[in-house]
């Protein structure tokens, strides 16, 4: 149905606040949510006028919580999105972070008001997953649970600084999205295709290899190694750009598109 969760912040006396750092007080917001995306508006302002609407396509987690104050009644729920926006002098553009934080206070119950920040964190992840795009020959299921990954990270690929790539990158998005992971950093050469080869691989419901291309490689040589190969090689493998060139990274990405 097209408005999703619970109801608007208009509607409520207490109402529903948008944490905005450029305001001087908490500033009150009508806040929808469709099918398709989070619209957001100053409660006070003109119609159409400050509306931002924020494409469930671009968001890749939500979550609810109580605030650091333990005599705030309100909760809190911020929603993470990576937007295709100009990067800063260059024609181009890239995917860039946006947090959307609100405080929901509708009553003086601290409880009631964390349940209903839930109640709109998981709306608008259960959105966000219908609108994952859908490729033509690929089979989907549903998963009651997160996706359970493997990240196995090469420190001295490329110029050496995958490692801080993923902690300063990809880390912080696997929280977001609420993804729990086993980071392995390899220790040397073949470590990836020897870990592969024993492991058990139900714990994972896939692998990601943030290094040059020759680590995905070692991968999927120790997956062919195993007594169930066949099964193994099913197993769903990333990768992301740690190396010095990439090349198959970015082939994937651009055959993605």
């Amino acid at each position: 149905h097209p408005h999703t969760g619970p109801r608007d912040a208009s509607s409520s006396p207490s109402g529903m606040e948008k944490e905005d750092a450029s305001e001087p007080d908490p500033v009150r917001y009508s806040v929808s949510l469709t099918e398709s995306a989070l619209a957001i508006q100053k409660i006070s302002s003109s119609p159409g006028r400050t509306k931002v609407v924020f494409n469930l396509t671009d968001c890749i987690g939500c979550r609810a919580y109580r605030g650091r104050d333990s005599t705030d009644i309100g909760a809190y729920f911020s929603a993470y999105f990576y937007p295709f926006k100009r990067r800063w002098m260059s024609s181009g553009v890239a995917r860039q972070r946006v947090e959307q934080c609100f405080r929901v206070a509708l009553v003086q119950d601290p409880v009631a008001n964390l349940q209903e920040a839930e109640r709109w964190a998981h709306a608008i992840r259960d959105a966000s997953v219908q609108q994952i795009p859908r490729r033509d020959g690929v089979v989907y299921t549903e998963v009651r649970r997160p996706c359970r990954v493997m990240v196995l990270v090469n420190p001295h690929s490329g110029r050496g600084q995958a490692l801080q790539l993923f902690t300063g990158h990809v880390q912080g998005m696997l929280t977001e999205a609420a993804v729990p992971y086993t980071l392995v950093i390899t220790e040397h050469q073949n470590h990836a295709r020897e870990l592969v080869r024993k492991a058990d691989l139900s714990q994972w419901d896939a692998l990601v290899i943030m290094s040059g291309d020759g680590l995905l490689f070692e991968v999927i040589n120790g997956l062919m190694e195993r007594e169930d190969w066949e099964e193994a090689i099913q197993t769903p493998l990333g990768i992301l750009p740690g190396g010095s060139g990439n090349a198959l990274a970015a082939s994937i990405h651009n055959y993605s598109q």
